[in-house]
């Protein structure tokens, strides 16, 4: 089950001075290897909740992985 969790695909994107850009697409385990960076952010693992434009921080993408 575990890796089940970590194989969700995340949308990494990071806060700029010309506005949010994307880093790239990788799995949650991949993501939360990532060094950490207070400007980092990503598309909420649910599938619809991405769709909907929905960002999570490092904290909680952490915390819904441990969750699911």
């Amino acid at each position: 089950m575990e890796s089940e969790r970590a194989n969700c695909i995340v949308e990494v994107s990071v806060d700029g001075a010309e506005g949010r850009r994307a880093v790239g697409i990788m799995n949650m385990r991949q993501a939360l290897e990532l060094p950490e960076m207070p400007r980092l952010f990503y598309t909420h693992p649910d599938p619809a909740k991405a769709a909907a434009g929905v960002v999570v921080s490092r904290q909680e993408l952490a915390g819904y992985m441990a969750r699911h």
